[in-house]
């Protein structure tokens, strides 16, 4: 699923606009061209003048797009996708039709820009297929079925037998939704009927790049094309799993999150235990792809067990990570942190996965899952033959601040360039990029220190920026400040029963109260985040955030709470002050 932000210009705009509203041939008139030429000024004039008075392009944009008269007739400017291409000279090529691939090409496309998308599987990738869409839809349906589970052992509707007797039917529906979710999502935004109706042409193949603005194109059938760009490329390739060197893994099957929303209902099914607890899975990683399918897995009725060589989410806040391991063991998750796998084995004969730990400590499981991470998809593509410079620690493409690589006119987006790996994160980098590609002046397209980022566990765990000891190390502690308030002390937190754990932990500034970062766990985290990341962003100090009225009992009234503390804590401090003025009558 793409993410597409309008971040328009002048020089591009107003040819757009004069487009869209030039009257057929037969209807132009002295009067119509006057007005619209009229119109034209009064835009070019407005917009210079808000350019010198210091506006950004997304200042900009936002007074193009309420224009009327632009909008009036937005498909007046789509060009028609062709049926086949062979060669042919585009404006931009956008190599990879994911996220950042999706969201470039449908920007250029609002520009009128002729547009090749290039794609060797299929439109909409890891999010649609592989990633965001299947597993949270797993997580809400595990989560339904764990309701469901806990309430009848509260109040004995069903025994046991039944409970083993549907268990096979509720999986067979896990399955449908996933599948019916993925498709739906991708024919309402990804799929190549989409992207024709916006005048994208969508070639299916792998492209390998010849020069700095021609790309070889290779598609399944072997037929090859050569395309060219007169602006530039975008590459948006994205990332793949990173599988770690286990010794016997490769001798064996094993699921990643690649392949798990199809083998995870396939192999129970040939298996069948006779109930799905005595199937054991065994997770290999402890970062967020790990920690989300190792409870959905559990909710569902499997025993799981989890292997992390660091505690749980080790990058972010370390009392998260405690606390969702409270929640993990509670649910009968068995976690196993500072450890890593060294070998694997697998008895044929009767299915049995034995993994030996760095400790020498032996698991014994049904399955086993590898989610350690991601690394940028940049081989067979010809990028360094033409000199494009890769990250020697991430792997990933070298960018700029631009998001143009070591190569003028080639840019980069998303996953493959090594930084942080988030579907909003690539989409945003790909409008960038087109943007940079296309329209006059640049745009920042690394913004890795203003993304949000949530783990969909249950509860929800999202954090922006730094954490407290990050923000200790980079401002010094004195310097530092931090609110904090436990899910307890949440009214519509004890409403829901959902008090248990979790907590809301915003750092910022000791003196100017700008944020720094912050870290929540709650059921709604990851809507929550976004009110701090608006904060930060427009850089308003958190003591602010109290003079503003949230509903009550809501989960995000917590954050005027907290901010009212910081503030009354404030005004204390001019006590004294406020003493003597208000003696003077004022």
């Amino acid at each position: 699923a793409s993410a597409a932000l309008p971040l328009l210009c002048i020089d591009s705009a107003v040819p757009i606009a004069c487009q869209c509203l030039l009257p057929s041939s037969d209807e132009q008139s002295p009067s119509a061209m006057s007005l619209l030429y009229t119109s034209m000024f009064i835009k070019k004039t407005s917009l210079l003048f808000l350019l010198l008075s210091g506006f950004s392009l997304v200042h900009i944009s936002a007074f193009i797009i309420s224009s009327p008269t632009l909008m009036k007739f937005p498909r007046l400017c789509r060009r028609s996708a062709l049926s086949s291409v062979t060669n042919r000279t585009y404006d931009i090529i956008v190599i990879g039709g994911g996220s950042a691939g999706l969201t470039a090409a449908k920007f250029a496309a609002t520009f009128d820009k002729s547009v090749a998308l290039i794609e060797s599987s299929k439109l909409g990738g890891d999010c649609t297929w592989t990633g965001c869409v299947p597993s949270k839809t797993i997580l809400s349906i595990s989560k339904r079925v764990y309701n469901w589970r806990k309430m009848n052992e509260r109040y004995g509707y069903l025994d046991n037998e039944m409970i083993v007797e549907s268990q096979y039917r509720m999986l067979v529906d896990v399955k449908r939704e996933i599948d019916e979710n993925r498709q739906r999502i991708y024919d309402h935004d990804d799929s190549p009927e989409v992207m024709q109706s916006l005048g994208i042409d969508v070639i299916e193949g792998s492209a390998r790049f010849l020069d700095s603005k021609t790309v070889d194109v290779t598609s399944n059938s072997s037929s090859a094309s050569q395309l060219s760009a007169k602006c530039g490329i975008v590459v948006a390739t994205g990332a793949i799993p990173q599988i770690l060197n286990i010794k016997g893994l490769d001798d064996g099957k094993y699921w990643t999150y690649e392949n798990v929303w199809n083998d995870f209902f396939t192999d129970i099914e040939q298996s069948k235990p006779k109930q799905l607890k005595d199937t054991k899975v065994i997770v290999v990683g402890g970062g967020p792809v790990g920690c989300e399918l190792s409870q959905a897995i559990s909710r569902l009725g499997c025993s799981v067990v989890l292997i992390s060589n660091d505690r749980l989410l080790p990058n972010g806040e370390e009392i998260a990570s405690s606390e969702l391991l409270k929640v993990f063991e509670k649910e009968g998750i068995d976690v196993v942190c500072g450890e890593s796998a060294v070998s694997v084995d697998k008895d044929e004969s009767d299915g049995i996965i034995t993994l030996t730990l760095r400790s020498g400590k032996i698991i014994v499981g049904h399955q086993i899952l590898i989610a350690t991470g991601r690394k940028p998809n940049t081989s067979n593509m010809g990028l360094e033959d033409i000199g494009v410079e890769l990250c020697e620690k991430t792997k990933g493409i070298h960018v700029n601040d631009n998001l143009e690589t070591s190569v003028t006119g080639i840019y980069a987006a998303g996953d493959c360039t090594g930084d942080r790996q988030f579907t909003h994160y690539a989409g945003f980098q790909g409008a960038i990029a087109a943007r940079n590609i296309l329209l006059p002046l640049k745009d920042s397209g690394k913004r890795s220190d203003s993304v949000p980022a949530a783990t969909f566990t249950d509860p929800e765990i999202a954090s922006i920026g730094l954490t407290e000891d990050e923000a200790v190390i980079q401002h010094g502690e004195d310097k530092v400040s931090v609110s904090f308030r436990k899910l307890s002390q949440v009214d519509r937190a004890i409403c829901e029963d959902a008090d248990m754990h979790g907590f809301l932990k915003i750092v910022y500034k000791t003196k100017t109260k700008q944020i720094l970062g912050a870290t929540i766990m709650a059921p709604s985290a990851g809507e929550l985040i976004s009110e701090i990341a608006v904060a930060k962003e427009s850089k308003l100090p958190f003591d602010k955030l109290s003079t503003v009225m949230h509903a009550y009992p809501s989960y995000s009234i917590a954050l005027q709470q907290m901010a009212a503390e910081v503030y009354y804590d404030k005004l204390k401090k001019s006590k004294t002050l406020y003493d003597v003025l208000k003696k003077l009558g004022l």
